[in-house]
């Protein structure tokens, strides 16, 4: 048949009938519809005569363009894109190509053996692989050989349970890679007969050998013991933990040790090893010079056969860490000289462990001798036994504790790198215990009071106290060359509490940030010789990442010497003189603050932006001037009104009602009957107060019947408009506020809460008596801070509670009220800016609670201590008395009244007051 082409002619009809072409690849291309009947071979194919132009169009093209030549056409039927020979190509061991190479060498294992064996191809990894799989019966494994990522030349198929069979397996993948030394077999159930068939495969070029919990026995480790003494041997790490080799194959092997020069980590744990063994280990530490890490856990050896080893381990100078726990050292009583010996001699040990190991109380107390005079031993583990590590590396012995805190946990030193499950912080009560600077990765830091920076205080002693010390004190020693307290310490990672006390004061450093305490807390510390308990309210926080490990090759990272004895404070005893006191180094100055005239300024802005005078005074010149004189008689007005507010308080918020408005007008001689009346001042303060209510509607913080603090300028502008304008036109507003503020201002200069505090209370003997008494202070404000608290909020005492200290105090009788009470809290609380949109007005804090408590000793005004025979007491005496006279009998008062029996037990009823006391040394 001639060359002809036949096509379809796509149309809208052929695309709905479904047409498509189709082509023989030897003969012409014919392109027609399939469901045509008589296409059913192509080679029968009898073309029709004519076609229907509709679908077909015929096509003879020239020869000479579609001629094929039979050699191509017999080069493109033959042609195989792939290749014929599929080991001969390198195959990768890592990635995700080995991977595919893996799974098609198993689709396609028959043939490419086929091709190997009779091209004489050496088989693959995979093909070996695969192959032996077949032969054993197993279903085909990768073994660790083929990878998605990791080093090609580390094996590692840990924790598999692999067994002899896939072992075998493994080894036939391992004859032809050579490359492969380091090796990790650890928990895979392989047996004597596995490892026998492994070992002659890895022994020659392996540099590390991980063949924990396996099953070794005396063939698998045969290959070991004849390359250890050569010297091509490249072991450097060999771990045959938990493979019951027993004594025999233990000295075996330390015989071949003995001659060993590369091996570096032995770990022959859980073995079975007991004293029989004990010559062969001594030998092999003072034989072999390259050994650097030895662990021994978990076997038999008792106290004869440890004396031996640790006499052999006393000059040893290359050994650095050392696993000993769980042994039986203790048995027998004899290993305490020798150990003792070895921690006070031996310089090179970095991480010892001797946890459980059954030692006497004795035994222990010796061994924390000796680690006092070392200071090389940064890690050291000693649970299981009496005592525990504390925070510097010192060996606390407690007679009536054993230590088994966490030993059923598996935590277990590795070299000297830090273990992946540091130690939990403990409670911010209790000292950390069980410390490892090296496991936990403990950080060096330091700790620095300057003086006028830090805080006021600026002479010894200055103590700091941690958290995880449980807040004991830490003496931070003598002031260098500028006069700064500094400590170098290790600490734990993360976030660190701490502050400081001066004084028998805490304070928090102002140089480094503070955390305020939502829950205060008190605890007793011990400061020379006395205990002080401490209100922590505040702390200094700060956060230490993890960053470089305490030994890094072998050297120290951190200058900090483990158990380095911080600085102890004796007192000196000398002369007594007299101090010097000020106010910065009184209790009162880390947390007070004074009014300030920046303070004030803002107050009244606040005040003049909330009253109503631009609505009635209207030029704004005249404004700007009485806005200036209201300013100048502000500190007066605004003390005034914190005593008038307090007569008669509206709930917790302190405000004037009708009565103590009216008497305060009365007080200041504003009415005269002619141009004022009661009836005036009654109108003006209803318009006061009701020109604020539009603004300010539904905000208890400003009563609708009484004034608070900035309706206490617009009421003064509105009762001078009535009584100087309306009977005299000729005065402007400005004139009449000047001239009300004249008339009221001999009355209001009277009320100065500040002017009590500089004379009275702010003096050495009150700051004497709040230092000795800071404790009681502490113990009625913890206990009556929490009624109106939120969840969430800071604690803070509210004016109920202070009542409800003076009622169970019995205070009240007719020289102490009430109104004694809101007075005393409301000038003891710090001036706050903005009244109306903050709760602080009504929270007292503890500075404030403090001072609050001495405004009611001075109105209550108690005896003195020891001098109430002395006369007969009327209430006006008792006034004249100094306040530190009465604050301190009030404060013995508060102990004999609201104080707990258990708290107050250790304390001793005063008969004399502590400014009566006649000293009859002169030293101290």
């Amino acid at each position: 048949m001639e060359d002809i082409q036949i096509t379809t002619v796509e149309s809208e009809t052929g695309r709905k009938l479904g047409k498509y072409s189709m082509r023989s690849m030897a003969l012409p291309k014919i392109s027609i519809a399939k469901q045509l009947p008589y296409l059913s071979g192509l080679d029968d194919v009898s073309m029709p005569k004519r076609y229907n132009r509709q679908y077909y169009k015929i096509q003879q093209p020239t020869k000479e363009k579609d001629l094929i030549n039979d050699k191509e056409v017999f080069a493109s039927l033959t042609y195989n894109n792939e290749e014929p020979y599929e080991d001969r190509k390198p195959k990768e061991l890592v990635g995700e190509d080995a991977y595919r190479s893996y799974y098609h060498t198993f689709k396609n294992i028959k043939r490419i053996l086929e091709q190997n064996q009779f091209e004489n191809i050496q088989n693959s990894v995979q093909t070996n692989l695969i192959q032996r799989s077949e032969r054993l019966r197993i279903l085909p494994c990768k073994m660790g050989l083929i990878k998605l990522k990791g080093d090609r030349n580390s094996l590692s198929i840990q924790n598999q349970k692999f067994g002899d069979k896939y072992v075998e397996m493994l080894s036939e993948g391992l004859r032809i890679l050579p490359a492969i030394q380091d090796f990790n077999f650890n928990h895979n159930r392989i047996k004597e007969h596995g490892a026998s068939q492994l070992m002659p495969l890895i022994s020659k070029q392996a540099r590390k050998i991980e063949f924990q919990t396996n099953m070794i026995g005396e063939k698998g480790l045969d290959s070991i013991l004849k390359i250890l003494p050569l010297q091509q041997c490249k072991i450097q790490v060999l771990n045959l933990e938990d493979n019951n080799l027993g004594d025999q194959l233990i000295i075996e092997l330390c015989k071949a040790l003995s001659k060993n020069l590369s091996v570096e980590t032995l770990n022959i744990s859980k073995n079975k090893i007991t004293n029989n063994a004990h010559q062969s280990l001594k030998q092999l530490i003072e034989s072999n010079d390259t050994l650097l890490e030895l662990y021994l856990r978990w076997n038999s050896i008792k106290g004869s056969g440890g004396v031996e080893i640790f006499k052999a381990l006393q000059t040893n100078k290359n050994i650095k860490v050392l696993d000993f726990s769980y042994n039986l050292l203790g048995c027998g009583n004899v290993i305490a000289p020798a150990l003792k010996d070895f921690i006070i001699e031996n310089k090179s040990i970095q991480h010892l462990d001797l946890s459980a190991n059954s030692f006497t109380f004795s035994d222990c107390t010796m061994i924390s001798e000796a680690l006092k005079q070392n200071h090389s031993i940064y890690g050291f583990h000693f649970r299981g036994n009496f005592g525990f590590v504390d925070s510097k590396g010192f060996l606390i012995i407690d007679s009536s504790m054993k230590n088994f805190n966490s030993i059923h946990i598996e935590q277990r030193i590795k070299g000297v790198m830090p273990h992946p499950k540091p130690y939990d912080h403990a409670s911010r009560f209790e000292k950390v215990k069980d410390v490892c600077w090296i496991c936990d990765r403990w950080q060096m830091a330091t700790f620095e009071w300057i003086p006028n920076q830090s805080g006021a205080c600026s002479e010894e002693p200055i103590f700091i106290h941690f958290d995880y010390e449980g807040y004991e004190p830490i003496f931070l020693g003598k002031p260098d060359g500028h006069g700064h307290f500094r400590t170098h310490r290790m600490i734990p990672t993360g976030d660190i509490e701490y502050f400081y006390t001066a004084n028998a004061i805490q304070v928090a450093s102002q140089s480094v940030p503070i955390k305020q305490h939502i829950e205060k807390f008190r605890t007793k510390v011990s400061i020379a010789d006395q205990v002080v308990n401490v209100l922590i309210d505040e702390t200094n926080i700060e956060s230490y990442p993890k960053s470089k490990p305490v030994i890094e090759d072998w050297y120290p990272n951190f200058d900090v010497l483990p158990r380095t004895q911080d600085p102890i404070y004796i007192p000196a005893r000398r002369k007594k003189q007299k101090r010097i006191w000020t106010y910065p180094i009184s209790i009162w100055a880390p947390k007070y603050k004074f009014d300030t005239e920046d303070l004030l300024r803002k107050c009244f802005e606040r005040d003049w932006q909330c009253c109503k005078i631009s609505k009635f005074v209207k030029k704004q010149e005249e404004q700007d001037q009485v806005k200036e004189l209201l300013w100048q008689a502000y500190k007066p007005m605004r003390e005034t009104y914190r005593f008038y507010s307090s007569v008669n308080p509206t709930g917790d918020v302190f405000s004037m009602s009708v009565n103590p408005t009216s008497d305060f007008v009365n007080q200041c001689q504003l009415i005269d009957q002619k141009q004022l009346k009661l009836a005036d001042v009654d109108l003006k303060f209803i318009a006061t107060c009701s020109a604020s209510s539009i603004d300010y509607k539904g905000n208890y913080r400003n009563p609708e019947r009484s004034l608070v603090r900035y309706q206490m300028m617009e009421f003064l502008v509105r009762v001078s408009d009535d009584k100087y304008i309306r009977f005299n036109p000729q005065i402007n507003i400005v004139q009449a506020t000047k001239m009300i503020l004249e008339q009221c201002m001999p009355h209001m200069s009277q009320f100065d809460s500040h002017k009590w505090r500089a004379e009275r209370y702010f003096v050495e003997q009150c700051d004497d008596v709040c230092k000795k008494y800071k404790w009681v202070f502490d113990y009625v404000y913890m206990r009556n801070s929490s009624r109106k608290v939120k969840p969430g909020q800071a604690p803070f005492m509210c004016l109920d509670e202070l009542k409800d200290i003076c009622n169970r105090a019995n205070l009240y009788d007719e020289n102490f009220v009430e109104r004694d009470v809101n007075l005393a809290f409301n000038l003891s609380t710090l001036t706050q800016i903005d009244e109306l949109e903050s709760d602080r007005l009504f929270q007292m804090q503890w500075i404030e609670f403090m001072e609050a408590i001495a405004r009611i000793a001075d109105k209550y005004s108690p005896i003195a201590i020891g001098k109430k025979e002395e006369k007969e007491w009327t209430y006006e005496l008792r006034q004249q008395q100094p306040l530190y006279y009465k604050l301190e009998a009030f404060m013995v008062h508060l102990i004999n009244t609201l104080v707990d029996e258990e708290t107050k037990k250790n304390w001793k009823q005063p008969t004399i007051s502590m400014f009566d006391e006649v000293e009859e040394d002169e030293y101290y």
